[in-house]
């Protein structure tokens, strides 16, 4: 890959800056295309979407039961799978990705009880 001040771009004339990485909507996008910070962000999402949803959701007790586990795996695991279907996977990812799922189940289901 070419340094970045080698790389040239421009829209209409107008020259665009070369950056390190890119957030675009929730994607971050790297210019030397690493994964682990990606997937880093991408738990991060999710544990602290999975924080917001404990005391709104999980812990109440007039939301059904089926409702919560909905919420759950709707909201939590789009959070860290998002954009997943372009991932070049490596053992080490799916390794963090494994991981953050049983230690989220656990939490999950501690707060169940």
């Amino acid at each position: 890959m070419l340094p970045l001040h080698v790389l040239l771009f421009s829209v209409e004339g107008t020259k665009l800056k070369a950056v390190e990485d890119l957030k675009y909507l929730t994607r971050i996008f790297f210019n030397d295309g690493p994964l682990d910070t990606e997937i880093n962000a991408r738990i991060l999402k999710a544990s602290q979407t999975l924080g917001r949803l404990r005391m709104r959701v999980l812990r109440k007790l007039n939301i059904r039961f089926c409702t919560k586990i909905k919420v759950y795996h709707d909201i939590v695991f789009i959070n860290l799978l998002y954009g997943c279907e372009t991932w070049t996977r490596y053992k080490g990812h799916l390794r963090q990705l494994k991981q953050f799922y049983r230690k989220d189940q656990i939490t999950y289901l501690e707060i169940l009880d």
